[in-house]
């Protein structure tokens, strides 16, 4: 067991880099953060250092002011925290500050047995927030003994809109963009596209980030978590992964890029990464629902800074880390969308059943590339039955039509502002 002293020392340690939290920026999730008020934890998902606990901060500021207490269990100091130092850890909450009923807990699933300590807080009537970085570990307890009383959701990095406010940058109202916005605009998301979403990157400065991040989670995430033997083996095929972002993987023929003879390793360390949120898979859209697991899956990394961090020849893909930033941006803001493949071939690389929506990625439109790009997306829209079609591009506006379809061509920039949740704040 940990000692009080030890853990009233720690306690107090968090508590005041927790505080000292500066430069935030509010974030398009926060309303719904601070509406929160019932008797479920509230759960804050997401890769590591995308904002979690800045979050916890402005929640607390806003809504809680001192009327709360605070743990970050991801300290190496507590590398031995067992199920019954919680208790300890409650003892020692109270004799320095009291009862206080607004518990805010970072990276929690770390601990054995988490999931019926916060259990008993909700009975006890205490309000408990959560951050977590480890999706199976979360989904897994949360799902077993937590059905019902969690609420959840996950952030991403920043969005471009997030991107603009941490550079103190007004974005335009949509739909109204004069010639100096254009300009502007354009050039923000040329350095977005670069640098990413990242909290520390946009506002500190702090690119090494991005490398520390992709360790951590080779390292604690996943080495640590699920006894992986062979490190090297696991970056390799992370590295392979970021750096194929926007392109379709098939395990069968991954492991001939790797000394790795069986591509149910290869799937279960594709698996493992999606765990820790820094990648994820987008299916092929199939009528029928038992077709979905059977063809190639599209695979994107959380943030366009961490691929041109560690993948450096993908700056020079150009095309794909924008079609990146496009399906981040989908699953921020929580579509259910998959990419199209005809039965021509032709592909198409974003379509929303429920929108009844196609979406077309494509950096640089021109007259040796528009022919083949639009008759994909027309297809995919005679599946959806739909007559409107997006083109997403760097810069370009164009609309294309014909007696029975309409696509409009815009840039990403525009997309992106006009289809977001951000608040003034």
């Amino acid at each position: 067991m940990i000692s009080k002293s030890v853990l009233g020392t720690i306690i107090q340690d968090q508590l005041s880099e927790f505080k000292s939290l500066k430069g935030t920026v509010p974030r398009t999730l926060f309303k719904k953060a601070i509406s929160y008020g019932g008797a479920s934890a509230f759960v804050v998902k997401g890769v590591r250092r995308c904002g979690k606990s800045t979050l916890l901060k402005q929640i607390v500021k806003e809504k809680f002011s001192d009327n709360f207490l605070y743990f970050n269990f991801d300290d190496e100091r507590i590398t031995n925290f067992k199920t019954e130092d919680f208790q300890t850890l409650m003892e020692v909450f109270i004799e320095l500050f009291g009862e206080k009923k607004n518990m805010f807990f970072d990276e929690i699933q770390n601990i054995a047995g988490w999931e019926l300590f916060v259990n008993r807080l909700l009975r006890q009537g205490y309000h408990v927030f959560i951050t977590g970085s480890n999706s199976n570990l979360l989904s897994k307890e949360l799902g077993t003994h937590m059905t019902g009383r969690h609420v959840d959701i996950e952030l991403c990095p920043f969005s471009f809109t997030e991107f603009l406010k941490a550079q103190k940058v007004e974005a335009p109202k949509k739909g109204f963009y004069s010639t100096e916005n254009k300009v502007l605009m354009s050039k923000k998301f040329k350095e977005y596209l670069s640098k990413g979403g990242m909290p520390e990157v946009i506002v500190y400065s702090n690119e090494a980030v991005l490398t520390q991040i992709l360790n951590d989670i080779i390292q604690k995430d996943i080495v640590t978590r699920h006894n992986v033997r062979k490190p090297s083996e696991l970056k390799a095929v992370l590295n392979y992964l970021i750096s194929n972002a926007a392109n379709s993987i098939n395990f069968r023929s991954m492991p001939s890029n790797f000394a790795i003879k069986s591509p149910n390793t290869i799937q279960k360390y594709v698996e493992y990464a999606e765990e820790t949120y820094i990648v994820f898979t987008v299916k092929k859209f199939e009528r029928k629902l038992k077709q979905f697991d059977k063809n190639p899956k599209k695979i994107y990394c959380i943030d366009t800074g961490i691929i041109t961090k560690n993948t450096p020849s993908m700056r020079e893909k150009d095309g794909d880390l924008l079609e990146n930033v496009v399906a981040v941006h989908l699953k921020r803001l929580g579509k259910e969308f998959y990419y199209y493949k005809g039965k021509t071939g032709r592909e198409t690389d974003f379509v929303m059943p429920r929108e009844k929506q196609a979406i077309q990625v494509c950096y640089d439109l021109d007259k040796n590339n528009t022919e083949r790009e639009t008759k994909g997306l027309i297809e995919a829209m005679k599946e959806l039955k739909t007559k409107n079609g997006l083109i997403l591009t760097l810069d370009q506006e164009q609309e294309i039509t014909n007696k029975k379809s309409k696509i409009t061509a815009k840039p990403v920039w525009q997309w992106l502002i006009e289809n977001d949740n951000y608040e003034k704040t």
